[in-house]
């Protein structure tokens, strides 16, 4: 879940922070936004990073991400169980800890296996079916043919879901992402999930429509709610719709 963050004054002079590009300063800050906890842990994904922070940018995101490792900002963990996560180093130092909010960071989890993993940026999908490569029974479909690495629509469909504010009904919103992605594009559909977020962010999660409902209506599309103006006795109020 995003978090409000801050930054220090001394940010903007720091001798590291200087040498960043402009955008690479800006997805630095940004990321805190969108750390799994407190302790500065990151989701490994380079293309929902862009698209949280940067999504109308022309920029190369994984170039930005290099960038922000080089300085020692940024470092990439392996847990125990091989997944990878991105860490923001001395997190704790710069942010106030709300010690009521309790993470189920899966990071956190396996605090104690987590090491240096010295990997690219973006990390490459295995390739199963590359030939130099033994084909295990994972690698191959029901008629013995040979099976491709994750789909890009399953990885775009895991970034949705990571996202998307009420986590109900995962499989039926599968197949609902699957049919909107042929209407329109993985981008838009996570504008749209990020205008929702800001819609439903304090409301009861009961108004919040089943992810594969709101998929089949389309309602990437929904128009932005914007304030309208309300007569009061001593003139014009903004009023929402």
């Amino acid at each position: 879940m995003a978090r409000i963050r801050t930054i220090k004054p001394d940010f903007w002079t720091d001798g590291n922070m200087v040498k960043l590009s402009p955008f690479a300063r800006l997805l630095y800050i940004g990321i805190w936004n969108f750390t799994l906890c407190d302790h500065g842990h990151v989701a490994d994904d380079a293309m929902k990073l862009k698209l949280q922070v940067l999504p109308m940018d022309d920029v190369d995101i994984d170039a930005l991400l290099k960038e922000i490792m080089d300085q020692g900002r940024v470092t990439r963990v392996i847990a125990g169980d091989e997944r990878t996560y991105l860490h923001v180093k001395r997190f704790e130092d710069h942010q106030k800890i709300d010690p009521r909010w309790k993470t189920r960071c899966p990071a956190c989890a396996q605090q104690d296996s987590l090491v240096p993993a010295e990997t690219p940026v973006s990390l490459p999908e295995p390739q199963r079916d590359s030939p130099e490569l033994p084909l295990g029974r994972e690698g191959m479909g029901r008629e013995g043919k040979k099976t491709s690495a994750k789909p890009a629509a399953s990885q775009e469909f895991d970034s949705f879901w990571a996202s998307y504010p009420r986590k109900i009904g995962k499989e039926a919103a599968r197949k609902a992402f699957v049919k909107a992605i042929k209407k329109t594009t993985a981008g838009k559909i996570m504008d749209g999930v990020e205008q929702l977020r800001l819609e439903v962010a304090g409301k009861d999660q009961q108004y919040t429509p089943h992810a594969a409902t709101w998929l089949n209506a389309g309602r990437w599309d929904d128009e932005v709610a914007r304030p309208s103006l309300a007569v009061v006795p001593n003139g014009y109020a903004w009023a929402n719709r």
